[in-house]
């Protein structure tokens, strides 16, 4: 059973767990991570700092207009949030959709402080019937106004539905659809972390694509720019790569910023045919060298899938070791065989490989005491003419490596 982080008689009655925790309870749903969000008539962020004081745990003002902190525990966080309206179903109404406008006074759930089993229809708050909702697998508005008012909640509609498996309801998605423009004034890191939720569910891609075609997001992903073929590609892709290379799910999983993991730029870089059109999004350094280092090597991996030397294959290793794996997830998704991919993934996969990862035969520091060689640029160039004989096969040992870097010597 999950457990609470903290003891709900410390809090003040009523107390009300509200959103997402609520929802998820009632689909018999339990992450890893406790996301709880509490709603009181009055003192939220007193109690928040109390409950963060009493069970040391880290507390942060997120509104102070609107009243709202978090709690951060270890295995979650706590929001807590001031009652908006003169009563909880007012303040149910301001909500997105009616699946997150139910609501239960906490302490039903004192005892033994674990999400229990035994809770009926009559221990929630349903104004909005969010309740006929889930078990329609519905997503459905409380009101037009409440996504008007903060438009990022449009984006979200389609997140959720990919996340639940739900269904947006007609009319709820033709006012998405109506409301569509007012994405563009969203904050580019509210967008961006969104569309990292979205992209990191396994069936995302889908609801991507809905979006898309419903021009939710033409104000950031302009049309003209996307590969719609390639990007539609993507889910099954990935799925026939990890089952044939299981050890590949390290590299997807690889975070490259904040919450957001590596299949999230994969994706990204299969939707769209330049890194360029991303700028808008505002992704991270290390975000952006990957998009622009994936969409810049892969016609040169198709070029080279059925006819590359050995120094050909060592030389775009070399080039793109950190994000080898992305190019052959797109070349895949392009439509090519994953016979003439599997060997240079088997290659990335092997960290004795002797072409992707060939190991130090000679250092410069060995050029310097048994040649001679002064401190130069020549150096570099002398090892990596090593490299290159060692990939070939033509020299295996320190000592060849030696006679070799000799043998090339011009004075």
């Amino acid at each position: 059973m999950q457990q609470f982080p903290f003891d709900f008689n410390d809090l003040p009655t009523p107390t009300y767990l509200v959103g997402g925790w609520v929802r998820d309870r009632l689909l018999n749903r339990q992450g890893k991570y406790l996301d709880l969000d509490f709603v009181l008539p009055e003192n939220a962020v007193e109690t928040a700092q109390e409950i963060a004081r009493k069970y040391k745990a880290g507390f942060v003002v997120l509104d102070a207009e609107r009243k709202i902190a978090r709690v951060v525990f270890k295995n979650g966080t706590a929001d807590f949030a001031q009652q908006m309206g003169r009563s909880l179903e007012e303040d149910l109404g301001r909500r997105d959709f009616c699946m997150n406008a139910i609501a239960m006074e906490c302490h039903q759930l004192i005892g033994d402080q674990s999400i229990g089993d035994g809770l009926t229809r009559e221990d929630f708050i349903d104004p909005f019937d969010g309740i006929g909702d889930l078990k329609a697998k519905r997503i459905r508005m409380v009101a037009p106004e409440n996504l008007a008012e903060d438009p990022l909640r449009i984006l979200r509609g389609y997140r959720q539905s990919a996340q639940l498996g739900f269904v947006i309801e007609d009319l709820t998605r033709q006012v998405l659809i109506k409301l569509a423009p007012r994405l563009k004034f969203v904050a580019a890191e509210r967008v961006r972390t969104e569309l990292g939720y979205l992209l990191s569910i396994n069936n995302g891609s889908q609801w991507m694509m809905e979006a898309i075609s419903d021009r939710i997001l033409e104000d950031w992903l302009p049309s003209q720019h996307l590969n719609l073929p390639r990007f539609g590609q993507i889910e099954r892709v990935i799925s026939n790569l990890l089952a044939q290379f299981p050890n590949l799910e390290l590299f997807f999983s690889k975070h490259l910023a904040g919450d957001r993991y590596a299949i999230v730029i994969v994706k990204l870089a299969a939707l769209t045919y330049s890194a360029t059109a991303l700028e808008s999004l505002g992704l991270s350094r290390a975000e952006q060298r990957w998009l622009v280092g994936i969409l810049r090597y892969l016609p040169q991996f198709i070029n080279l899938l059925d006819q590359a030397t050995p120094k050909e294959q060592y030389k775009f290793f070399q080039s793109t070791l950190e994000f080898f794996p992305a190019i052959a997830t797109l070349a895949f998704a392009s439509g090519y065989e994953l016979e003439r991919i599997s060997p240079w993934l088997e290659r990335w996969l092997n960290p004795n490989d002797a072409i992707a990862y060939p190991i130090t035969l000679i250092t410069g520091d060995d050029l310097r005491k048994d040649l001679g060689i002064p401190p130069s640029p020549q150096i570099g160039e002398f090892l990596e003419s090593v490299k290159i004989a060692q990939v070939e096969g033509k020299i295996s040992s320190r000592s060849e490596a030696i006679a070799f870097v000799k043998s090339i010597i011009t004075y």
